[in-house]
């Protein structure tokens, strides 16, 4: 085949101009290339409707994984605040009791509004256990040396926390919080007071070893974020006070954040927590879409966790836990929602 001089030149131009272009990805075909909705209906989430599915199946005995899919109608810059913003404590249904954002460098005084907590049952139910210590028998997740630091003097309190249970709180979660900013994950101490032990940095790989195909999507960002080596990021650190099953548990959180292009990728890792699982990671990628003329978010979400309490359950069982985690995933994305539509 004979090709003119002039088609040459047009064949090398075409190259030279396609070179500067930005193919914008579908990101409907994106979602489907790395999570478990393959076929996604944009128009069903417009709806409000809310995918929920359960993850790739885990040899790992302590792990779960969920997944969710749905539209926030809120162009693409909104939809981002609005998930790094997000309060769980402004919504009383979700039980968490208490939210407190941390410096990069916690200390001791950032945990004082602990004795703050509200005199309810699930709070008093942390405080009894908490007055056990140093008995292995307590239903906590510490180590055998924070334990020991428990003083049963000092007890009064105006509070439903007395304040030697509040300085106790405080000088653990200050700690495991600066061991955390030091170091990444790798810097906690395991939990073993119960007699196993077991390593948050190590849950963390496992858990995500088992995603291959999420591993692989949020590469660029799970480099940055110190769960499973040394800290590299720079997160925005917080604790948090909810309830489990009726017995309020402390947790402690990094968040990460990366724009790339005209996606965004944020990782919510709670690290530590004094009960009902050893370490969860919620991880979201976010898309701008178009509902007819209206910009609106297309999001993805993925949940994995490891608690002792999965090790034991099998069958009907594990499914009756993995759709009750789902629920409240959904529960929590439809409070979402709604505070979305307040902002429109």
């Amino acid at each position: 085949m004979n090709i003119s001089t002039r088609q040459l030149s047009l064949f090398s131009l075409a190259l030279f101009l396609g070179a500067g272009l930005t193919v914008k990805a579908d990101p409907v075909a994106e979602l489907s290339s790395f999570s478990e909705f393959r076929d996604v209906d944009l128009s069903k989430l417009a709806s409000g409707k809310i995918l929920t599915s359960h993850g790739s199946p885990m040899h790992f005995q302590r792990g779960m994984a969920v997944q969710a899919c749905y539209v926030v109608h809120l162009p693409f810059q909104k939809a981002i605040a609005l998930h790094k913003q997000w309060n769980p404590t402004d919504h009383p249904e979700l039980k968490v009791y208490l939210h407190h954002d941390l410096p990069a460098k916690p200390a001791l005084a950032d945990f004082r509004d602990i004795a703050s907590a509200p005199s309810n049952g699930s709070v008093k139910a942390l405080v009894s256990e908490t007055e056990k210590l140093p008995d292995p028998k307590a239903v906590l997740q510490l180590n055998a040396e924070e334990a020991k630091q428990f003083s049963k003097d000092g007890g009064s309190s105006k509070g439903a926390v007395p304040a030697n249970v509040a300085s106790f709180w405080s000088n653990v979660l200050s700690q495991r919080a600066a061991n955390f900013a030091a170091g990444g994950a790798s810097k906690e101490p395991a939990y073993n007071l119960t007699g196993d032990t077991v390593h948050p940095a190590q849950e963390f790989a496992k858990l995500l070893e088992e995603q291959p195909k999420i591993k692989g999507e949020f590469k660029p960002i799970l480099g940055e974020t110190g769960l499973t080596d040394g800290a590299k990021g720079s997160p925005s650190l917080y604790y948090e006070l909810f309830d489990v099953e009726g017995q309020a548990a402390f947790t402690l959180g990094a968040s990460y954040s990366k724009a790339e292009g005209e996606t965004w990728q944020g990782v919510d890792a709670q690290y530590y927590s004094s009960g009902g699982y050893y370490v969860l990671a919620t991880l979201y990628q976010l898309w701008p879409v178009k509902i007819g003329a209206e910009e609106a978010t297309l999001v993805w979400r993925g949940d994995v966790l490891s608690s002792a309490e999965l090790a034991e359950l099998h069958g009907v069982e594990r499914m009756g836990s993995t759709g009750a985690f789902m629920k409240e995933v959904q529960k929590t994305i439809t409070l979402l929602q709604k505070d979305a539509a307040s902002r429109r």
